[in-house]
């Protein structure tokens, strides 16, 4: 989930873990956002947009779930292997148009992995410093 925190900095890794009992609250994906005029007044410059996901276990794998579960449903999921299968295939019927739809979603899933794995392994070794 994209949210707004308050930070005093931001580790070089660029990875923010916070174990609460069982549960490993990860944020990453930390961008700075520029402080807001409002009424005459400037808004903290210490505001910073995250992404953050709860993982329950602290394993790579569980990051890994955790960030892609977050952004995309079973539902999603079953749906965009669907839909690839049908735009691999030349006898699917499917328009071109249709078809680079299809073949983009699915890039957009793989991007989506990719980045959760980057992350988990970041997650990971943080975790075997603390």
């Amino acid at each position: 989930m994209k949210t707004t925190y308050q930070l005093d900095s931001v580790p070089a890794s660029g990875i923010i873990i916070i174990l609460e009992g069982a549960l490993m609250r990860v944020m990453f994906d930390i961008t700075h956002r520029e402080p807001v005029e409002e009424d005459g007044h400037i808004g903290p410059d210490n505001l910073y947009d995250v992404d953050i996901v709860d993982v329950n276990g602290r394993s790579k794998g569980d990051v890994i779930s955790a960030i892609v579960n977050d952004r995309y449903t079973p539902d999603q999921v079953q749906a965009l292997t669907a839909n690839y299968a049908l735009a691999t295939d030349p006898d699917s019927g499917i328009t071109e148009d249709k078809r680079a739809e299809y073949k983009e979603e699915y890039q957009a899933y793989q991007d989506c992995r990719s980045e959760a794995k980057q992350v988990a392994t970041l997650v990971v070794l943080e975790l075997e410093d603390m």
